[in-house]
């Protein structure tokens, strides 16, 4: 018998495009549908387990017939993170081009094809939304969002505050719409329960009043002098401040009365007279705001406690509010290595496009060193964890020092140095080192002492944080009584504030507000003497506490110029106006 050549060769070409038929539907799924997963920290919880890290707990399977929101990040343009990045250079390099518009903005980066692609999806499904910028916000029944999302959601309790949220354990972007949304929010990612700042009786000895920041920095008046150098407090976790602790701190330090210009979402000043804690870090962030850039029009921009993501719900919010405040100090943060990268990159592409409208964001940097605040008791959470959106490359991150207070120089704030609190700093698992910060971070790496293996972290990535402030021990007023207060929380708001008396003297001279400062103020230290203070003592290697504070077996350590604990330094404020004057 002999063999039929062309017979094999047929059957050579079957198996072939078998094989390739196979191939190309599992292309065809990989492309056409996207699964989103929780972190696998949170497992646990799904399957009734007990946690470490967190407390978040199920409760029950959600009743199909129970509604839930969800918000959809409608994909911008093409290259939307290349083209705003590019353009917030060009912004920072010229100082008479104007800022643009939520109109102009919107014009750039938003898809028109995107948004009707999506729109029209939802209403195919029989989903009602609402377009909220370039987000949308749908509100349905548990079984419809489940059908669409091919989810399972759940109801979670966290036990130390008693929040409620609902999640699945994942969720898909169904082929129509995928490559036209970036992700679907209140789904996969937990938020942190509560606030981790705490308040302690006051005591005497070395702590921050409003001279204190005025007499340590420098400053010589606390009037700005526009009305139009406006600022904002980002509140969340069930934070309220008191306008009554407010009139009591104001008049026991003789700071002019003044209120908070408006009030964003729900406030409860009740909840400060039962427990510190729930306004521990609200009213720390407005007492202090407001006595350093005194006169500025300051908004206390508070989310509200069933939110499902805060940092989410605050940047839609701005993405549609046309003449937003200036300045906006952010004292929380998540666990970078927990939170999808497609959340965080668009994220971060909003928060440029805010920088492209003249506003400049502060992030408090973390209170517990390299490890985060999962760590705090817990020492098999050590390691590199940092922090978002301390780093992000569009914000200023600040950190905290000590010593000042008493009277002694200044320091990295530390536990293990009495500081309550350990400054937060180190690098991003995502976000690419930014030019301008180059120079100075290469050296540390180089240079720097006992730097860690770069094998443990991203040496590559986008460092943190930028500057510094006094963080240690601020007096602050809670249900009528006096507190101390230390963190990088105190930090922030208070160097916010100080760019809002700059941005006032800007704006009174016809100059416009300086929005995203961080390529200039890496230029002034490298340019102009004086105008930072180098704070070279400090490691960051522990978590907060006020005794025997986890230690972790690597932090960061303290060196002449940039390093990853207080940055380029704490300020001198009168040549830090000078300079970012000519700008």
């Amino acid at each position: 018998l002999r063999r039929n050549p062309h017979k094999r060769l047929q059957n050579m070409k079957g198996k072939l495009m078998s094989t390739l038929a196979i191939l190309a539907i599992t292309f065809a799924l990989m492309v056409n549908a996207t699964l989103v997963e929780v972190h696998p920290k949170y497992h646990c919880a799904f399957a009734n387990k007990e946690c470490s890290g967190h407390d978040w707990a199920s409760t029950v399977r959600a009743s199909p017939q129970s509604t839930h929101t969800v918000f959809i990040a409608v994909s911008l343009k093409e290259n939307a993170a290349a083209t705003c990045d590019s353009l917030i250079y060009q912004s920072a390099s010229n100082s008479t081009a104007a800022h643009l518009t939520l109109e102009q903005i919107n014009k750039i980066f938003r898809s028109n094809e995107n948004m009707n692609a999506v729109t029209s999806f939802l209403e195919r499904r029989g989903l009602d939304y609402v377009i909220m910028g370039d987000f949308i916000k749908v509100t349905a029944e548990v079984s419809l969002l489940e059908s669409v999302f091919d989810a399972q959601f759940y109801h979670f309790v966290s036990k130390s505050t008693g929040k409620h949220i609902t999640r699945t354990k994942s969720y898909v972007i169904p082929k129509e719409i995928n490559g036209k949304i970036d992700f679907v929010s209140n789904t996969v990612i937990f938020p942190p329960a509560k606030s981790h700042i705490i308040a302690v009786p006051s005591f005497q000895n070395g702590m921050i009043v409003p001279s204190s920041i005025n007499s340590i920095y420098g400053i010589k008046s606390n009037k700005v002098a526009s009305s139009k150098a406006t600022q904002s407090l980002f509140e969340a976790l069930g934070q309220q401040f008191s306008p009554d602790d407010l009139t009591s701190f104001q008049k026991q330090y003789n700071l002019p009365q003044q209120k908070v210009a408006k009030v964003v979402g729900n406030n409860d000043p009740t909840q400060c007279t039962w427990n510190p804690n729930n306004c521990a870090e609200a009213n720390l962030d407005v007492q202090y705001m407001l006595a350093t850039a005194q006169g500025a029009p300051t908004w206390f921009w508070n989310i509200d406690t069933s939110s499902q993501d805060p940092f989410y719900d605050w940047v839609v919010a701005l993405s549609t509010t046309a003449n937003p405040p200036l300045v906006h100090s952010i004292s929380y943060g998540s666990i970078a290595t927990e939170d999808p990268k497609n959340d965080m990159l668009r994220f971060n592409t909003e928060i440029c496009k805010m920088g492209l409208r003249g506003l400049t964001v502060f992030v408090s940097s973390g209170d517990d060193g390299v490890a985060n605040f999962e760590a705090r008791g817990n020492p098999s959470a050590c390691g590199f964890n940092p922090s978002f959106p301390a780093t992000s490359p569009y914000v200023v991150a600040v950190g905290a020092t000590q010593g000042p207070e008493s009277g002694k120089p200044e320091i990295a704030c530390s536990s293990t140095t009495g500081g309550v609190i350990t400054t937060g700093g180190g690098f991003s698992i995502y976000f690419d080192r930014p030019s301008y910060q180059e120079t100075v971070v290469s050296n540390y790496l180089k240079n720097g002492p006992k730097v860690p293996p770069t094998s443990q972290f991203n040496s590559k990535g986008r460092a943190y944080p930028d500057v510094a402030l006094v963080g240690y021990n601020y007096q602050v007023y809670i249900g009528g009584q006096a507190y101390g207060l230390s963190g990088t929380s105190a930090s922030s708001p208070t160097f916010a504030a100080m760019i809002s008396l700059i941005n006032g003297a800007r704006l009174a001279s016809g100059k416009k507000s300086l929005g995203f400062i961080n390529p200039h103020l890496y230029n002034i230290a490298a340019t102009v003497k004086g105008v930072f203070r180098d704070v070279t003592v400090g490691e960051n290697n522990c978590c907060a506490a006020q005794s025997n504070p986890t230690c972790c077996q690597y932090g960061f350590t303290a060196a002449v110029g940039w390093d990853p604990l207080t940055g380029l330094g704490s300020v001198n404020f009168v040549p830090l106006a000078q300079a970012l004057s000519k700008v």
